[in-house]
């Protein structure tokens, strides 16, 4: 298996090129790269986002619906503690499930909803039962020889479903098994390399796979956590498989040598936070002053300080904390870089 794109330190896997369209067995050079991981996060993939779509958007409509009983009950009975609290809990709960259904479940079920409609599409093939079987008794050896490295992103179901399974890659995505994959090569998850796994020297003859290497953000100070989206490429589909892997190669191998994400512009990333940090804190201060003002003349201050606290405070801080991390993680990567050139 040949992985193209940036190959880190830390990971060890014999990789073999992708064989030709042709025939043959696999060949190609044995190599060792190393990609850098520390285990893997939950996340980069989702099955039926429209029903998630559905889940948050009712969410939100439920914090609307929250945060307007508590401003009603505050005006008509009086400020007190259940109508701050319904305040509190409906603003968080609207904020929360808006930014989380308009940043991550609605633009999934798009590309879902596109690729299943044949837009962007490179590649599309079914696996028979017969071949998935054989993948998964793989994927459970290939996962369980290190768990921390080869552990596959594609949460697979118990059932093997007796028509098998179709598979089909976009420009930047893939569906498995219903299970939709953003494969971006600067999106979370990041897509970091892809490989061939030639199969054709296993016991059973398990189908060959693609492998698409997958980097995560995390860590308190910036690092990076790779997980390895693995899917089966039938003898059948060989064609399509490869057609997929020249898809994304190419970009990967031209991204050799390009910081991790965090750093490809950092001057970029400290005005972004620098400035949403800003605004946060005025809104927070402006948010301060106003209560002072109406404590001072002992009058109730209302929800708009209560919104430009809360709301500044949760631009702020996260800005803040991203400024940081992109500082932690440029500062560390000129500490190794040091300490190569003082090894040399």
């Amino acid at each position: 298996m040949e992985h193209a794109g940036r190959p880190d330190r830390r990971f060890r896997s014999v990789l073999l090129s992708p064989p030709p369209v042709s025939g043959g067995a696999a060949g190609g050079t044995k190599r060792t790269a190393r990609l850098s991981t520390k285990g893997r996060v939950a996340g980069g993939f989702m099955r039926n986002p429209r029903r998630k779509a559905i889940l948050f958007a009712a969410l939100a409509l439920s914090g609307a619906a929250l945060l307007w009983l508590g401003v009603w009950r505050e005006s008509a009975l009086g400020r007190d503690g259940m109508s701050g609290a319904m305040t509190a809990l409906g603003f968080v709960t609207l904020v929360c499930s808006t930014l989380f259904l308009l940043l991550n479940v609605l633009p999934t079920a798009i590309g879902r909803a596109r690729l299943l409609a044949g837009v962007g599409r490179i590649a599309r093939w079914q696996t028979s039962a017969a071949d998935w079987d054989r993948f998964r008794a793989l994927d459970a050896e290939r996962a369980g020889a290190d768990p921390m490295f080869l552990a596959n992103d594609l949460w697979i179901r118990r059932q093997t479903p007796p028509e098998g399974v179709e598979i089909i890659v976009g420009e930047k995505a893939l569906i498995v098994d219903g299970s939709y994959h953003s494969l971006r090569l600067n999106g979370i998850p990041e897509l970091r390399s892809i490989g061939w796994l030639d199969n054709a020297a296993r016991p059973g003859r398990p189908p060959d796979c693609l492998e698409f290497l997958l980097a995560y953000p995390a860590g308190r100070y910036g690092g990076v956590r790779y997980t390895c989206l693995r899917v089966p490429v039938p003898e059948a589909a060989r064609a399509q498989g490869l057609s997929a892997y020249r898809h994304f190669a190419p970009a990967l191998e031209k991204r050799r040598g390009r910081t991790a994400i965090a750093l490809r512009n950092p001057r970029r990333t400290y005005r972004i936070t620098a400035a949403l940090f800003g605004l946060g804190l005025v809104a927070v201060v402006a948010g301060a002053v106003m209560i002072g003002i109406a404590r001072g003349q002992g009058e109730h201050a209302g929800m708009i300080a209560g919104f430009l606290t809360l709301g500044g405070s949760v631009v702020a801080i996260p800005s803040a904390l991203v400024g940081g991390m992109t500082f932690l993680l440029r500062w560390r990567e000129g500490k190794e870089s040091q300490r190569r050139v003082t090894k040399k």
